[in-house]
């Protein structure tokens, strides 16, 4: 196999650099993100080219698996979910609480550098325990993403907003 080399010019096309976040935030909103506490920045960085518009980047480019960075404020974070893959999750910022299960919940807290990989079919969910916003990094394998799979008690409570639970998920993600 002959390697392909690369100028640094076109290598940086495949940098996404953590100063620039905040001009790649995702512009999808996931069903739970119609609840507060649930409101947070999504960032993808590898992969997930459909929530990607930068030109300038090749990132979205990956097949095999994607990142996502996630920002949240005090008290908020991502409800609970399950996926038929695996996710992992690395602490970058602040405390976390990871909560497993939904009707027998197990909690978790986690800080900077902790690693949390979460099983197939495994409902989990967080929130953000610090009192400033905080960071993490979401891994995945697939390209797009896992189909999602909410909790029935999380679908509830945004169809009572009046939202149909349908039109505020990612194209994809499951609704039960």
């Amino acid at each position: 196999m002959d390697a392909t080399e690369l100028s640094s010019e076109e290598m940086e096309k495949f940098v996404i650099r953590f100063k620039d976040l905040s001009n790649r935030v995702s512009p999808t909103r996931l069903m739970d993100m119609a609840l507060p506490e649930f409101e947070r920045k999504r960032y993808p960085v590898v992969g997930r080219s459909t929530e990607q518009s930068w030109p300038d980047k090749r990132v979205g480019e990956v097949e095999a698996f994607n990142l996502n960075f996630v920002s949240c404020n005090p008290k908020c974070g991502i409800a609970v979910h399950a996926h038929d893959s695996d996710e992992a999750f690395v602490i970058l910022t602040g405390r976390w609480l990871i909560s497993f299960g939904e009707s027998n919940v197990t909690d978790i807290e986690v800080e900077p550098y902790d690693v949390v990989s979460v099983p197939p079919n495994v409902m989990h969910g967080l929130t953000n325990l610090s009192n400033s916003e905080s960071f993490l990094l979401a891994a995945q394998g697939a390209h797009r993403g896992a189909a999602i799979k909410w909790s029935p008690r999380l679908v509830e409570r945004v169809r009572a907003l009046g939202l149909d639970a349908a039109s505020v998920e990612h194209p994809g993600q499951t609704v039960s």
